[in-house]
């Protein structure tokens, strides 16, 4: 549970992350990450400063977030390296996929048997996580999201 909390420390600080070099220094973010994706067939872009991987007790998260407040989350459970993970398909499953806007609050996501989505990793080495992801997310107040081409490099915090 420790680390489960740790996990979930880690989004939150990384929504905040403020683009001042000593920040970046503190949290062990070195800024060479990237995230894109088609967001409903709009660009989504993250700043390099907040884009990071953190795996722990066999539980993937990636973030990346805009200076607009737009983010994409993706955590994966039973996590093991390369290879291609879903969501959206058991309830038993807690995996998820998430995009999310600040202003106004809102989130998309797939997880459980809402949505769906695939994550493909490419790469997992000591310094670095790669790959590619689609989802549709739901928002039980608006229409669905249909996240496409979406891409991922990420250092290891």
């Amino acid at each position: 549970m420790k680390n489960f909390k740790k996990v979930f420390l880690f989004m939150f600080i990384a929504v905040l992350v403020s683009c001042s070099d000593s920040a970046d220094e503190d949290l062990g973010i070195s800024g060479d990450g990237s995230l894109s994706a088609k967001v409903d067939n709009a660009t989504f872009t993250s700043m390099s400063v907040s884009v990071a991987a953190v795996v722990s007790n066999g539980i993937l998260s990636v973030q990346g977030s805009n200076s607009s407040g737009e983010y994409v989350r993706i955590l994966i459970s039973n996590y093991s390296g390369t290879g291609t993970y879903t969501t959206g398909t058991v309830v038993t499953d807690p995996s998820s996929f998430s995009y999310g806007t600040v202003n106004p609050v809102a989130t998309w996501i797939s997880t459980f048997n809402l949505g769906s989505g695939t994550i493909e990793i490419t790469e997992d080495n000591s310094t670095a996580i790669s790959g590619t992801f689609s989802f549709t997310g739901v928002n039980q107040g608006s229409a669905n999201k249909v996240i496409t081409e979406g891409v991922f490099s990420a250092p290891k915090s």
